[in-house]
């Protein structure tokens, strides 16, 4: 009888042995069977660089915004007591936007400067030619190509030096007259404003030149009539993407 039940006894716990091992072998199985991941999507391309075209837009809507921010200001030291809350409020609207795209222009400076170098270092290259009257034109090119990269960089900066200025006086009048609109309170803004108008033009002058170094890069690569041919091609209005505003009158 003894025996009998050792016996029984090994023989179940070999039954469970075997179950566990059958079950292991299955749970594997399946999990071998599950499909590999999706491989990692590729990197995304890096974006193309910002076009001459569209840098010169923006400058050009920047200039049209320091000539509204700059009319607004004159209407408001020149308010009737009805208008000058309206007034007021116009100005700091204009004052705001402007301060808006002087942040967007000043992250485009990398990109002009970029650009330029890359016009200067295409005319680099093409000196290195054989050719004594090639050689004498790529030469002649490379100089400009220095000049140009030399103005763009100084321009840039006296542009966000006579920028900073200007921005300052525009936020000193806001707050001076906030809260206190009388004729006598406008009127004794009369010399900051005259400041901020001195100013202006001379925001809007670096602009202007910046924008005719651009001018002359594109006119020497060929990059504004590739341009104007892709646009006529497929019907896109030039420098689509970006607002083109109506060129802005000299800053009084």
């Amino acid at each position: 009888m003894i025996n009998t039940n050792r016996g029984l006894r090994i023989t179940l716990t070999t039954l469970v042995l075997a179950a566990g091992t059958l079950a292991l072998a299955s749970l594997t199985g399946c999990a071998s069977d599950k499909p590999a991941p999706p491989p990692a999507a590729p990197p995304a391309p890096p974006p193309k660089p910002t076009s001459l075209s569209q840098i010169k837009s923006e400058l050009l809507a920047a200039k049209s915004q320091v000539q509204v921010t700059n009319d607004s200001l004159n209407k408001l030291q020149k308010s009737s007591t009805a208008d000058a809350d309206a007034n007021y409020n116009r100005f700091t609207e204009e004052q705001l936007k402007l301060q808006a795209t002087a942040d967007a222009l000043s992250k485009r400076s990398k990109d002009l400067k970029d650009r330029a170098s890359a016009y200067q270092a295409m005319w680099n290259q093409q000196a290195e030619v054989q050719n004594p009257e090639l050689r004498r034109q790529a030469v002649q090119q490379k100089a400009d190509a220095e000049r140009i990269y030399n103005t763009i960089n100084s321009d840039m900066e006296l542009a966000r030096l006579a920028f900073q200025p200007y921005m300052a006086n525009l936020k000193d009048v806001g707050n001076y007259l906030r809260g206190n609109l009388s004729p006598a309170n406008l009127q004794s803004t009369g010399d900051l404003v005259q400041k901020a108008n001195s100013q202006a033009k001379e925001v809007d002058s670096r602009i202007s030149a910046i924008v005719s170094s651009i001018d002359k890069i594109t006119s020497a690569t060929g990059e504004a009539a590739a341009g104007k041919a892709a646009d006529t091609s497929t019907g896109t209005p030039a420098g689509a993407g970006a607002a083109t505003p109506a060129a802005a009158p000299p800053a009084k």
